[in-house]
């Protein structure tokens, strides 16, 4: 009788903690949560399983995002950052690690197989910038603690046809590192890298503004109300747009081929636009 019931109970124990192993594991592989969605929006995990991407939706590790054309997603980092994925584009999310505590172990590495997206990082970034990096077929790019965006245009694509194949990296805030087996180049805000193969040396260009929007900061207020430092906000901007314009290849597109990303940020506060 005492036989029987050990056996009865064992394998019910043992199920019992498979179920919270895997349970464990689960929430130790998920990188970060959808906040928007918009249009046609794919996921697909590693077993090769593909569903509809929805807001709230969970993003693990080894999960690749696909959006469609005209379609984009935001994902909300478990450490803070924020993931804004342009439309037809395809990112993968090789790998994050993350427990709320810095130990040394935490990382987020992307893979960027063509398209692009706009990443503000969080805590991995800015605390552990050796553990954070992108790849894509011509490079690898990593971070100094960063708001940066990263497209890859890929043979036959639409924005083939205006703006030369390879992969692309502009950044905002912070700076940015681009690398190849040729070296290394440094990336700084208002500035972009470009390279179009492993095999060369990343080069800085002027921002190609068939890729990039470029969004002049906003004045700042006094308390008597007048705008300060408006001029010398946006002058690098304009400057830069001035300069990008005289060149033929960086001319300004009448119809753009990229949108920007609206964020939403719930009903109390303003939407960001990316």
């Amino acid at each position: 009788m005492k036989a029987t019931l050990s056996i009865t109970v064992f394998p019910s124990i043992f199920l019992a903690a498979c179920l919270i192993l895997l349970s464990q594991a689960a929430y130790a592989g998920i990188a970060g949560h959808v906040r928007f969605v918009n249009g046609q929006v794919q996921i697909t995990n590693a077993a090769g399983q593909t569903r509809a991407l929805q807001k709230g939706d969970p993003v693990s590790e080894s999960d690749t995002l696909t959006t469609a054309k005209g379609a984009s997603a935001q994902i909300k980092m478990l450490d803070g950052g924020l993931i804004a994925v342009r439309p037809d584009s395809k990112l993968k999310f090789d790998s994050f690690v993350f427990s709320s505590e810095e130990d040394g172990n935490e990382k987020s590495f992307f893979s960027l197989i063509r398209g692009g997206f706009r990443a503000i990082t969080g805590l991995i970034g800015q605390k552990n910038k050796a553990n954070y990096r992108i790849t894509t077929s011509g490079s690898t790019i990593g971070v100094r603690g960063t708001d940066h965006e990263t497209f890859v245009v890929v043979p036959g694509s639409e924005l083939a046809a205006i703006a030369p194949t390879g992969t692309y990296n502009k950044v905002n805030v912070g700076e940015t590192t681009m690398t190849t087996e040729k070296g290394t180049i440094n990336i700084l805000p208002n500035q972009m890298g470009f390279v179009a193969a492993s095999d060369q040396m990343p080069q800085l260009q002027p921002i190609n503004l068939n890729i990039f929007t470029a969004v002049p900061p906003p004045p700042l207020q006094t308390k008597g109300g007048q705008t300060k430092g408006a001029v010398r906000g946006s002058a690098v901007v304009d400057n830069a747009l001035q300069e990008q314009n005289m060149a033929p290849e960086n001319a300004v597109p009448k119809t753009p081929a990229l949108r920007p990303i609206i964020e939403d940020r719930g009903p109390t506060a303003p939407p960001r636009v990316f």
